[in-house]
């Protein structure tokens, strides 16, 4: 039976989800390596033209958190996922363990020198009164999802992200949006190799998601991990 959730209600059980177990860390890792650490001279912003970016990116803020708290509070509901991650980790070469809590399956994973989480969820929108176009909801509703996903990869900023790639589409009545971005941090002791993807769909009023995380000391993981949000993207009916 699908249940209505409620803005706070929801919103405290996704952060609930993702802070169950905890922040991401690697198992460390020992190695040797020399940094070399230039410093260079960097110019003082115009002041005008710094206080007009804040505040762009403090209406953009409100933006985006006006429509967070207006679809957490429309008339939505959960459909079932179970049979995407079944059929997702299927060969999977971590060890797993699932949580069903208030319709997000979220998926602890473990590594020989790492761990992460992946969330599953399908959202039903056929009866929300959201006044907002399709490409908006996927973009909105991606970015605060891949936010809320990489913040727990303990200690990693966005100084440490190596590579990084947004996309949306969308086709008639359906599109898709894909955020990822890879990690590389070392602090000359060990390194820490670490990767953050969420994968949306919005179709026949559905929205599907598949955010997941992982922090590892071994490069190997990390991509073991990729391969694996891949494999559940494919079983994501778009």
């Amino acid at each position: 039976m699908k249940t209505k959730i409620y803005w706070a209600v929801l919103s405290s059980a996704i952060v609930l989800a993702m802070t169950a177990c905890g922040k991401i860390s690697p198992q460390l890792q020992t190695t040797t390596e020399t940094t070399t650490t230039t410093a260079t001279a960097e110019s003082i912003p115009d002041s005008a033209a710094s206080s007009e970016a804040e505040n762009t990116v403090d209406e953009e803020q409100v933006k985006s958190d006006t429509f967070i708290a207006e679809f957490f509070d429309s008339d939505i509901s959960f459909a079932d996922v179970s049979g995407i991650v079944t059929e997702s980790l299927k060969g999977c070469s971590f060890e797993t363990e699932i949580d069903n809590t208030n319709g997000i399956q979220k998926i602890s994973l473990k590594g020989s020198n790492g761990g992460g989480m992946i969330d599953v969820l399908c959202i039903d929108l056929s009866q929300s009164d959201l006044d907002y176009v399709m490409e908006y909801i996927l973009e909105s509703f991606g970015d605060y999802y891949f936010g809320q996903t990489s913040a727990q990869m303990s200690g990693i900023t966005e100084d440490d992200f190596v590579s990084s790639y947004r996309m949306t589409s969308s086709v008639v009545s359906k599109g898709k949006y894909q955020r990822y971005g890879s990690v590389q941090k070392s602090d000359g002791m060990a390194t820490q190799f670490g990767y953050t993807e969420t994968y949306a769909v919005l179709s026949e009023n559905k929205l599907t998601v598949v955010s997941g995380a992982y922090l590892s000391s071994d490069m190997m993981e990390r991509q073991s991990f990729s391969q694996l949000m891949a494999k559940f993207a494919e079983n994501v009916k778009y």
